[in-house]
């Protein structure tokens, strides 16, 4: 069996009995649900706060040509993201 293949189907093993677990909970705890407050603590510590996420202030460039230039013309150094699959920058 391929090493990495055999991998997957423990972990997926692992996750399913996992799952199984937790449906064994008695009735009563598992139909409790949230309490007013319980919502509002945890609404606030997932919230995003003020300043938390710098990066979505800055102008992105989607357009690697622009980027290219305007890099050049700055003098600074350009910084590429590449995520997913598919060949890097789109090109075959």
């Amino acid at each position: 069996m391929n090493t990495l293949k055999g991998r997957r189907a423990i972990g997926l093993a692992a996750t399913l009995f996992a799952v199984g677990l937790t449906g064994m909970a008695p009735a009563a705890e598992r139909e409790r649900g949230i309490s007013a407050d319980e919502v509002g603590r945890l609404h606030t510590l997932i919230k995003p706060q003020p300043g938390e996420s710098k990066w979505a202030t800055i102008p992105w460039l989607t357009d690697l040509a622009e980027a290219r230039r305007k890099a050049v013309a700055e003098d600074r150094p350009l910084f590429v993201w590449r995520a997913g699959g598919g060949e890097t920058l789109g090109r075959a």
